[in-house]
Order: structure tokens, then C-alpha cells, then sequence
């Protein structure tokens, strides 16, 4: 009989809370049209001997009720560190419980450049008129949304009309193995119209080949991130783009059929 995986006991996440023990990756949201840095996306990375992965590090944060401590927190350390470009920052859905992101003094109301909450296109039905009404009341502020994940299972594409996102971000199922001669790159190609439509620009996630670089930017997709082009790290890293990958894909492909 298997031994119950049980939560971390509640002094791990309050001292992560109290000693500040968390770091930020940060990964370039690039523009492909002018190859240069848009923005960044904060990503939280707890030290391995508090949590193995930040999944685990929210999990103990919903089960002990302080999601939106540690989210404002992640505000914070993320603009200290990042505070001359625009940023993506992740919002879990259970901080929509809480009145932290609301709060006037929010660090991403002190930010000089332009914050894009990234909200999961998964955001439960239950959480979704409280995301819409918390959302709509940043987004007064200055504050832009981001549905993130579109194409991660099963896609409620009426959460982009619905919640008026300035960037709807398309997650790497949808862009694994992309290659313009294939049926995924037809519909890669008319979400990006969709959303174009709904007046919402895309970001594709997850680029990792020259072959997935090409494809999306003939989708029509304005933005592009992934380890191709740079992986998280800290301080907040440069772009690479791969100018003789990307010229080996454009290369006339000898047709060797007899």
C-alpha cells in the first residue's frame, strides 16, 4: 500500500514568505518582426530544498492560503529585477481569491513600463466572472491581460472574447513539430487570424527548432518565445537568433522524387 504524498508542512512555504527564498527567471517574449527583446516573462524558481519545482511551491501556497502573499511577492522580486523592459507576470487562479493584486500599492503599479498579467486559459469556470470583474478592474489601472496557454487540453476560445486579452499566448502543443506544409500550421494559422479579429496579438510559446521559428512567423503570429531563441535565466538574458538555422529552412528543398 503506498504511503499518502502528504503537503509540505506549513513552515516550508512561510519561511520561502519570510526569508524571501524564491528566485526569478526571466525568458525574452520577442518580437519576430524586429528580432529585439518586447518583454519579458517572470518565472518563480524556488531552491530545490524547499520545493522541487514552482508547480509544487503554488500548490503549498493554495493549500495554506497565502497564493496571493507569495504572489505579490514574485511581483516584486520580478520588477527589482527586470526594471527597464515590460514584463509577463503569472497570475494563479487562486489569487483571484484574494484582494492582494487589487491593492493600490501592488508592485505592478510601480513598474515605469507596461505589466502583462498572463491568466491560464484553464482558469476554472468558477473563478471565471471573478477573473473577469478583478481583471477589469486592473485593467483600468494600465494593467494588460494575457490568456495564456490556448491550446493546453481543452480551449474555451470564447474566454478571448470574453475577457478582451491584449495577447493571447499559444502553448507548445500547438507549436511542437510546426512546419508550414502541415495540417497543424492550417489552424496555428487561423487562431492567429481569430485573434487578430478579436483584436488580440499572439505569442507562440515553446519555439525550439528553426523549422517552428519559420513556420510561426509565417502563421502570422507577431511574438515568439522558447529555448531557441533564449532560455530563462537571470539576470534577464539576450536574444540568440538563429540567422544560419534559419537559412538552412529557407533553402530550396531539392525535390528527389523519380
Amino acid at each position: 500500500m503506498r504511503t499518502p504524498t502528504l503537503p509540505p508542512p506549513t513552515h516550508a512555504i512561510r519561511r520561502v514568505l519570510d526569508d524571501r527564498a524564491v528566485g526569478i527567471a526571466y525568458q525574452p517574449v520577442v518580437d519576430l518582426r524586429t528580432r529585439k527583446v518586447f518583454a519579458y516573462e517572470a518565472l518563480a524558481r524556488p531552491r530545490k530544498e524547499d520545493f522541487p519545482n514552482p508547480p509544487a511551491l503554488f500548490e503549498a501556497a493554495v493549500q495554506h492560503a497565502c497564493t496571493g502573499e507569495l504572489g505579490r511577492l514574485l511581483r516584486e522580486l520580478a520588477i527589482r529585477g527586470c526594471p527597464d523592459f515590460p514584463l509577463f507576470l503569472n497570475i494563479h487562479p487562486a489569487e483571484l481569491n484574494e484582494s492582494w493584486i487589487v491593492r493600490p500599492d501592488d508592485p505592478i503599479y510601480m513598474h515605469d513600463r507596461d505589466i502583462h498579467l498572463e491568466i491560464t486559459e484553464g482558469v476554472p469556470l468558477s473563478h471565471f466572472h471573478l477573473c473577469r470583474t478583478i481583471l477589469a478592474e486592473v485593467r483600468g489601472r494600465g494593467i494588460y491581460l494575457v490568456v495564456d496557454d490556448l491550446g493546453a487540453g481543452y480551449s474555451n476560445l470564447k474566454y478571448i472574447a470574453d475577457l478582451h486579452p491584449r495577447f493571447v499566448k499559444l502553448d507548445r502543443d500547438l507549436v511542437a513539430g510546426l512546419t508550414r506544409d502541415s495540417r497543424l500550421f492550417k489552424l496555428v494559422s487561423g487562431i492567429v487570424v481569430l485573434c487578430k479579429q478579436l483584436d488580440a496579438m499572439v505569442v507562440a510559446e515553446g519555439i525550439e527548432t528553426a523549422d517552428e521559428l519559420e513556420a510561426v512567423i509565417a502563421s502570422g503570429a507577431q511574438y515568439g518565445q522558447g529555448y531557441l531563441l533564449a532560455r530563462p535565466a537571470s539576470p534577464p538574458p539576450r536574444v540568440s537568433w538563429p540567422e544560419a538555422e534559419l537559412a538552412e529552412v529557407a533553402r530550396p528543398r531539392t525535390n528527389t522524387r523519380r
